[in-house]
């Protein structure tokens, strides 16, 4: 979550907890209060659920996470021999060249996978040839696994992103309840607590959404005021000769 959504969501927290230490003045609180209180609760619990979903399908969606690199290099292993074999045989064996061309190296994943299941395809027509070239039997299948491996890195990804901004977009929604949540709870205490001025500015601090990087309200100390001071007391002169402390 982002800085701003954080101290939003802690000063949910806040206004929950505010809650549970003062039962006893809320006994007199309207039931919608309560209602608005046990809301709160489950606004916070969704928010921080669904940020935890959505850091952790943002690593779902890396590269590493769903290896990939690892598929996309597999798929061209795969490919290369069979294209190489073809590219041999072009002229002596009709059609072959369907099967002769590797994708350039910087193609994308979605046009590798495009071009290696054309590969498959084609060259299953021409499997024995290949095989009786020298390509391993399995050659066709080798494929066929390496791309629906690949196809699946990205799916994966695709579906971690949408989840991610499901997670997201349920966060913003989520952040506009609590507030308004936290107006409904705020309008009624501010008229049950009007005579507990104590109680009333506890709520308020409560409730109130922090400003980062905000100036403390205490001064320290620079030095103990109690302990003597070190530096003797000024004198000045005056006009008999002797001197004055100021």
């Amino acid at each position: 979550m982002q800085n701003k959504t954080e101290r939003k969501v802690q000063s949910f927290r806040r206004a929950s907890e505010w809650k549970h230490s003062h039962n006893g003045i809320l006994q007199a609180a309207p039931a919608p209060v309560h209602a608005h209180f046990i809301s709160l609760d489950e606004v916070i619990a969704r928010i921080e659920t669904n940020a935890v979903l959505q850091v952790s399908q943002h690593q779902r969606r890396t590269r590493d996470a769903t290896d990939a690199d690892v598929n996309r290099r597999n798929v061209r292993d795969a490919m290369r021999p069979i294209a190489q074999v073809a590219r041999s045989l072009k002229g002596s064996v009709y059609g072959i060249s369907s099967v002769s061309t590797m994708p350039a190296s910087k193609s994308d994943n979605e046009r590798l996978v495009t071009a290696a299941n054309s590969m498959v395809e084609n060259g299953t027509i021409f499997k024995d040839v290949l095989i009786a070239h020298g390509l391993q039997p399995d050659c066709i299948d080798t494929l066929r696994t390496a791309v629906a491996a690949l196809k699946s890195s990205i799916d994966a990804r695709g579906t971690a992103r949408a989840t991610a901004i499901g997670a997201r977009n349920g966060i913003r929604a989520d952040l506009a309840l609590g507030s308004k949540l936290v107006s409904f709870i705020d309008a009624a205490l501010d008229s049950l607590l009007r005579k507990d001025p104590v109680n009333r500015a506890s709520w308020r601090n409560a409730k109130r959404i922090t400003i980062k990087g905000g100036p403390g309200t205490i001064a320290p100390l620079t030095r103990d005021v109690t302990a003597p001071s070190a530096t003797p007391p000024a004198t000045t002169a005056v006009a008999d000769g002797s001197t004055r402390t100021a």
